[in-house]
């Protein structure tokens, strides 16, 4: 059997929604899947009410070597107001201030690294799984879930990813390397995330910490996923490539009628396992903990329909 746990990082704006995410993962996930809800030190308080015995609170300050520090920043409220940062900053003593994004990806990246589970799965805290998971969602055969889907997105910020990862892995400079790899539910193996660090620290000569604090723009799914598709190779790396989202996804855009909600829920497919609608969107909780409702149960009737 593989072992796996569940990696979120989350921050005090997304609480509340952090808080459905956790009655979904009770509900739906075996207790044996271990759930790790990171936070901001100073919201360390506030998500501990989330705590139990097998959900654990960390602090985000604690995955960050000793030289990053956290800038002081003014509340989520201020910070609209005078344009400053959704996310903090941070310094480094040997480089440019680091973006909260870029901080957070290295976050995820050394909470994957340390963790003694066979697999992680990164779900963001504005997700809700709406099936049980299982087996089948993580791994085949033995080799565990790449998400891999070889259409290119067609975007810049992807492409400055895919060159981004080439330049850390010491490929040849490409603007696509056959597939993207972001998604809201990403499952990675870690033994080939922790080889990952170590060609990166190879081709760099400095640790990959610092490697990346260094970088101004990469994607922790693209590195991954570039790394193991075009350095180890899939087969090599006892990983199955697969096309589909595990994630139902609404990322941009209120829903502007019942109509458009009904069609946001017709859309699921059997194969996802998890719902997203993105925190930014400005739906009340109360609507969100609806719509998430009735796409459980849609998901309930679809599984319905095939047994």
């Amino acid at each position: 059997m593989i072992s796996a746990e569940l990696l979120t990082l989350s921050y005090a704006p997304d609480f509340e929604v952090c808080r459905l995410l956790c009655e979904s993962v009770d509900r739906f996930l075996p207790h044996e899947v271990v759930h790790k809800l990171i936070v901001p030190r100073s919201d360390l308080a506030l998500f501990s009410i989330l705590a139990s015995d097998r959900r654990s609170i960390l602090v985000q300050e604690d995955l960050l070597p000793v030289w990053f520090f956290r800038l002081p920043m003014p509340s989520p409220s201020w910070r609209r107001k005078l344009f400053l940062p959704r996310r903090d900053v941070f310094v480094i003593p040997f480089g440019k201030p680091v973006r909260g994004w870029i901080a957070q990806q290295i976050m995820k990246i050394a909470a994957a690294y340390q963790s003694k589970a066979d697999v992680v799965v990164h779900v963001d805290s504005d997700t809700v799984f709406i099936r049980s998971l299982k087996k089948e969602h993580l791994y085949k055969d033995g080799c565990v879930r790449l998400y891999r889907d070889p259409k290119p997105a067609g975007l810049e910020t992807h492409a400055r990813w895919q060159k981004a990862a080439g330049q850390l892995l010491g490929l040849p400079d490409k603007p696509f390397y056959g597939g993207e790899y972001i998604d809201s539910c990403v499952v990675w193996k870690t033994t080939v995330l922790r080889e990952m660090t170590e060609r990166i620290a190879s081709i760099s000569g400095s640790s990959w910490l610092k490697t990346l604090s260094r970088t101004p723009h990469f994607a922790e799914y693209v590195l991954y996923g570039v790394y193991a598709d075009q350095v180890l190779g899939c087969d090599a790396a006892q990983l199955v490539p697969e096309s589909f989202s595990l994630c139902h996804a609404r990322w941009a855009g209120d829903f502007d009628s019942p109509k458009s909600i009904d069609d946001f829920i017709e859309a699921l497919e059997p194969h996802h396992l998890t719902c997203l609608i993105q925190s930014t969107n400005t739906l009340s909780l109360d609507l969100r903990r609806e719509i998430f409702t009735k796409v459980t149960e849609f998901a309930a009737r679809q599984d319905s329909a095939v047994e």
